[in-house]
């Protein structure tokens, strides 16, 4: 192995998600809200429903149209809040 400085973050596909997921970093996480909302705003041009609003509903973990991208937002705002911790 070459020794590198630089982080790369790997993420899970679907099968770890759940109703609610996020919900907590959501109202005690700036740094994510602000990451989701922005995840929200970018989804809301391809798809017919609420980022914010699908993380509540218990169906959610069965569409694959929601939770794929619910997933990706969830990820992508959890690297914003390790990188605002300087990971």
């Amino acid at each position: 192995a070459i020794p590198d400085p630089r982080v790369v973050f790997i993420f899970p596909g679907q099968g770890w998600q759940w109703q609610g997921m996020g919900n907590t970093l959501l109202t005690s996480s700036a740094v994510f809200a602000e990451q989701m909302a922005e995840c929200a705003a970018a989804l809301s041009e391809f798809v017919d429903w609420d980022l914010l609003t699908v993380l509540n509903d218990p169906s959610v973990v069965d569409r694959v149209d929601v939770v794929q991208p619910a997933c990706w937002a969830v990820m992508i705002s959890l690297a914003a809040v390790w990188q605002a911790a300087g990971v």
